[in-house]
């Protein structure tokens, strides 16, 4: 289930679009995960993820579209 609501802005993030299915956004986090520890950032809150285009209106997995958001400092 999916559930949307308002969240806090955050002033400062790292973002990476991740095209493909569900099950490959582990590779997405392990490639932002890295750059934010060799960019000597630091995670301030939770990750987010933005999905621009999934299931509701692309047949192929392929072409599902989202955005990873890690606030940092």
């Amino acid at each position: 289930m999916v559930t949307y609501k308002r969240i806090p802005e955050i002033p400062k993030a790292v973002c990476i679009l991740h095209k493909g299915p569900s099950e490959t956004l582990v590779e997405a986090y392990a490639y932002i995960l890295k750059w934010i520890e060799e960019n000597n950032f630091v995670i301030s809150d939770h990750a987010r993820e933005s999905y621009i285009d999934g299931i509701w209106n692309k047949e192929n997995q392929e072409e599902w579209l989202t955005e990873i958001q890690v606030p940092i400092k």
